[in-house]
């Protein structure tokens, strides 16, 4: 944290030479002000005790989720007990405007209670022309782990035979030596302070190999894919594990090995030569795809490229692009495609596809290795919260969001897909029913209408509810002021159709506001629906100039 243009002062502060700059605390530039947003040193501004500025590392550091959960807030909030009173004291010295302090070590606090080791260094400034403190703030967290890691790593030697790997008690690597390199085909620059289930290519957890007498033989993966078989020995320190392994892929018997090994695995391996046939398979692959191994191979051993694939939005993969096609036309690996496939009892299911050459020196041509596993839970689970994120919970239709959405989607779209028109439907009695037949009659009558509307509209059209008592159909393709008309008049039609609620029978009416939309229509989403919605208040206020009373369709 020192800066070359600080100086010591004789009153325990850091001044800057010559003074020949605006204090530190200064926040006019804006430029300056974005740089201090995105930097990975926590910036803190305080005055008065409180806290005015706290960039996103700081609320990240604190385990807020914004900015206003720190902002606003005693300084103290944040600061451990142990460390106040030092912290005062060096605010203390600092008398004049550009004023620094020593960097010194202090432990933030948390929102959860815990806490965060960090080095601070205090500029007296200004923040909108009143004195202020700027403190920058950096973690110490690597700094501590790579001290404790002092005293075993003198026991790790670059020249042995066996690659020798050391990690935290999280499981981060902070020894990676020759050996390890020459294993994983991974240099210890791009090794260190990876996971080490990431730095070996597979699920690896030190702790449970230790408990579980402290050696195993597993497939590890290179950094370009290939399989390694390794027998890893597993020591826990007081700050981590050392790992030794040894490479026993070329030892007698491993292919042997490696095919019990591949066979016992959860993950789908399939392995395809370069002219598309599946030549060999592991009962996972057989498990997922619900497909026998006989089945994969036999004939022309082109099965696995006939099964149906859709991609995450549930549009059909043509076969000349799913990964498995692709990796072998192009000899491009692909890592983790998400594909769901119909397996032959007609259930989908959902993969997280991994395709790789087996020969690395070769763009393709080559025979290649697809892995896959099942996510479809997750991914069902991930489909069912974008769903509820997207559509109303009473009614099923898509909300406010989700139709400003298709709009905009609409509007790129070509033929009978593009966007012609847009209808704003509010209900006209709703609160008139809510008071007089209570909330759950109303909700009843929302549901109808959600219904009424989506028999109402063609293939192509959507109905959504943007909330309360107003709704929006979006009219697919080409069309007319007549007939938007007419659209509009069997909208009216079937909403006035008598409808049970309870033992009541009601009678509702719609007000209906219509923007049409040319194919060359400059608007955006928000303005296409604005307008929509202003139509509807012109219509509404035309029904009442020429009635001269609220519609009728209340209960009777």
């Amino acid at each position: 944290m020192a800066n070359s243009d600080f100086t010591d002062d004789h009153d325990g502060a850091t001044r800057r030479n010559g003074r020949t700059a605006e204090g530190r605390g200064h926040f006019t530039d804006a430029s300056f002000r974005r740089l201090v947003d995105k930097s990975p040193d926590g910036i803190v501004v305080h005055r008065d005790g409180r806290v005015v500025y706290a960039n996103q590392t700081v609320v990240r550091w604190v385990g807020a989720q914004y900015a206003d959960q720190v902002l606003g807030q005693p300084l103290t909030e944040f600061i451990h007990s142990d460390s106040i009173e030092s912290v005062l004291t060096r605010m203390a010295a600092l008398r004049h405007d550009g004023d620094v302090t020593r960097a010194s070590e202090g432990v933030l606090l948390r929102l959860d209670g815990t806490t965060l080791d960090v080095e601070a260094v205090t500029t007296l400034g200004t923040w909108e022309g009143a004195p202020a403190y700027h403190v920058t703030l950096r973690d110490l967290t690597f700094v501590r782990t790579a001290q404790r890691s002092l005293r075993y790593q003198a026991t790790l030697v670059d020249r042995v035979d066996v690659a020798i790997i050391a990690t935290t008690v999280t499981g981060l690597v902070t020894k990676w030596n020759r050996a390890a390199e020459i294993v994983y085909q991974r240099p210890a620059s791009s090794a260190l302070a990876m996971p080490i289930g990431d730095a070996v290519g597979a699920t690896f957890d030190p702790a449970a190999v230790v408990e579980g007498g402290g050696t195993v033989l597993s497939t590890h993966r290179t950094a370009d894919g290939q399989p390694v078989i390794v027998r890893v020995s597993v020591s826990a320190l007081d700050s981590g594990y050392v790992l030794v392994c040894t490479d026993e892929t070329k030892s007698h018997g491993v292919e042997r090995l490696l095919r019990r090994i591949v066979n016992s695995l959860d993950e789908g391996i399939l392995v395809v030569d370069g002219s598309g046939r599946v030549t060999s398979v592991n009962p996972a692959a057989e498990r997922i795809l619900g497909v026998s191994a006989a089945a994969l191979v036999e004939g022309d051993g082109r099965a696995v490229h006939g099964i149906p694939m859709y991609d995450v939005s549930r549009h059909p993969i043509d076969p000349q692009d799913h990964p498995v096609a692709q990796t072998l036309r192009t000899g491009r690996p692909f890592h983790g495609s998400i594909i769901g496939i119909d397996r032959p009892d007609g259930r989908r299911t959902w993969l997280r596809v991994s395709c790789r050459p087996l020969d690395s020196d070769e763009r393709h041509g080559t025979a290649i290795l697809v892995s896959f596993s099942d996510i479809t839970a997750e991914q069902v689970a991930r489909e069912r919260l974008t769903y509820r994120a997207t559509h109303d919970a009473l009614t099923g239709l898509p909300n406010r969001a989700a139709i400003l959405n298709q709009i905009a989607e609409s509007l790129r779209a070509q033929g009978d897909h593009r966007l012609g028109a847009v209808q704003f439907i509010d209900l006209d009695n709703l609160k008139a029913i809510n008071d007089s037949l209570g909330h759950d009659c109303g909700d009843e009558l929302l549901q109808s209408v959600a219904r009424c509307l989506r028999a109402s509209v063609g293939p192509n059209d959507v109905v959504g509810r943007l909330g309360g008592d107003e709704f929006v159909t979006l009219v697919a393709g080409d069309v007319s002021t007549a007939e938007i008309a007419s659209y509009v008049a069997r909208l009216e039609r079937n909403l006035a159709e008598p409808m049970r609620l309870g033992a009541a029978t009601i009678r509702t009416q719609a007000s209906i506001g219509v923007t049409l939309v040319a194919p060359e229509d400059e608007r955006t989403a928000i303005e296409i629906l604005r307008d929509a919605d202003a139509a509807m208040y012109a219509t509404k206020a035309k029904r009442r100039r020429g009635y001269g009373k609220p519609p009728e369709g209340g209960p009777r």
